[in-house]
């Protein structure tokens, strides 16, 4: 089946970010440990927290990409010389034992949003039960939305980059949006949700799975990261970081305790260390 959105292969992935280009992924996540709040002394160990502007710019920089800026543009970063865009996104995922958790979806990311037209009468197709036309009516915006973008930067291809992390793992996976295959979604009839419509061939269903939300009026996808994994098309940033855990306010004191807490701080980071396989 030739899904709207699909998986890049390790090696395709790697024609991005190759060795060169994990180094410098490899620093960002070395600088955001570093950027993680010290925990309370008895406190419980927080997830690793890192805003998606961040995350785009570890894209621009190993990919030497131009950003797009802040806004609500349907791409976040884009080379005009190899005339490709990409979409950044990191989403969430439970580990078990050292592994992303089987049969379990990730957080949820938006993939298209609408407020106005089709987005405003949701409410009333799904009262009337109009999932064909809800499908296909989303299916448009979606294409819309990536054609504007091909059209405007003469670009060739469309990527998703997504960061999926998992305690101290990152995992960097891609996927390529084709949307000549919009033709072959078709709604999940044998979905029992009732204030969404499931989408079949969107994307292979045991990587994910897409869906048009009626309250939320957007497009959302969500993955089952421990398949990713299964498959090996990934390039994974592994953290032997451990969280340190101090009360600063009785610490600091002064400039000079200041300092040397930082100090502190920034030796723990460079003594951790980050593998990549």
């Amino acid at each position: 089946m030739n899904y709207v959105i699909q998986q890049l292969s390790k090696k395709e992935l790697l024609s991005f970010f190759g060795e060169h280009e994990q180094l410098v992924i490899k620093y960002f996540i070395y600088k955001s440990l570093l950027s993680q709040p010290e925990l309370l002394p008895k406190q419980a160990n927080l997830p690793i927290q890192i805003p998606k502007e961040h995350i785009e710019q570890w894209v621009v920089q190993a990919l030497q990409a131009t950003p797009i800026g802040a806004g609500s543009y349907p791409i976040d970063v884009y080379s005009i010389e190899k005339k490709w865009g990409a979409d950044i996104k990191m989403i969430s995922a439970k580990m078990n034992n050292n592994h992303l958790r089987e049969n379990v979806e990730s957080g949820e990311t938006s993939l298209a949003q609408k407020f106005k037209d089709t987005g405003s009468n949701l409410d009333s197709l799904f009262a009337e039960n109009k999932f064909e036309v809800i499908k296909d009516e989303w299916l448009q915006i979606y294409y819309q939305k990536y054609q504007k973008v091909i059209n405007a930067l003469n670009i060739k291809d469309i990527y998703y980059f997504f960061v999926i992390r998992g305690n101290l793992d990152f995992y960097l996976v891609g996927m390529k949006i084709d949307t000549t295959n919009i033709a072959n979604v078709t709604v999940n009839k044998e979905s029992k949700r009732l204030q969404s419509v499931c989408l079949n061939n969107f994307i292979d269903k045991d990587l994910g799975t897409v869906r048009i939300y009626k309250a939320k009026k957007r497009l959302e996808l969500r993955l089952f990261p421990a398949e990713w994994e299964k498959r090996n098309n990934y390039i994974k940033f592994s953290c032997n970081f451990i969280q340190n855990k101090i009360n600063l306010f009785e610490t600091i004191k002064d400039e000079s305790s200041l300092h040397e807490v930082l100090s502190n701080a920034t030796k723990v980071v460079l003594s951790s260390q980050i593998t990549i396989q």
